[in-house]
């Protein structure tokens, strides 16, 4: 008994260090809220400062290690702010794509603004988000790459196609 014991003991010790930390989590999440809010301000400021955009851009954001494309900007319009780092986007696409070249996430906005460094960017106004077979639209937007993190702050809708129950599709 006491070696069934040992044995239930290290499973609940296994199962307790893959535990969710909410507590980790919710600060993390407010670090996150800030940086949203940083860039929503970073919006506001490159928006007054926009002169002579550039037509039809693809940036490149983010890489893998063998040099192919993570994270890109595509738009309409764009103007870099090479000391802040900011590249103010308009009739824009940003999609975060997987290591085999599958589209992981796609954020399309009328504007935005995105750092090149942190990886993450602000879409002021009305956005979609799509991840799968499930969209999120709503306005002012904010999104992560590294964090794989999207917060739709206001007039949230979701729709999609491939919630699963118990490892099964739902029937619509």
């Amino acid at each position: 008994m006491p070696k069934f014991a040992s044995i239930l003991f290290c499973l609940f010790a296994a199962m307790a260090a893959q535990a969710f930390d909410s507590a980790e989590w919710l600060g993390k999440r407010q670090l996150l809220l800030r940086e949203a809010e940083r860039l929503r301000a970073a919006y506001s400021n490159c928006l007054a400062r926009v002169k002579s955009p550039a037509e039809d851009v693809t940036i490149p954001v983010e890489t893998f290690a063998d040099g192919s494309v993570k994270t890109v900007v595509m738009a309409k319009r764009a103007q870099f702010f090479v000391h802040e780092g900011l590249v103010w986007a308009e009739g824009v696409a940003i999609c975060k794509y997987k290591a085999d070249g599958s589209q992981e996430i796609r954020v399309e906005a009328g504007s935005c603004v995105v750092d090149r460094s942190t990886k993450s960017g602000w879409a002021e106004g009305r956005a979609t988000v799509v991840q799968g077979g499930t969209s999120f639209r709503g306005e002012d937007v904010y999104f992560s790459s590294p964090e794989s993190f999207v917060h739709v702050c206001r007039n949230t809708e979701m729709e999609s196609r491939d919630l699963a129950a118990a490892g099964r599709g739902l029937a619509p």
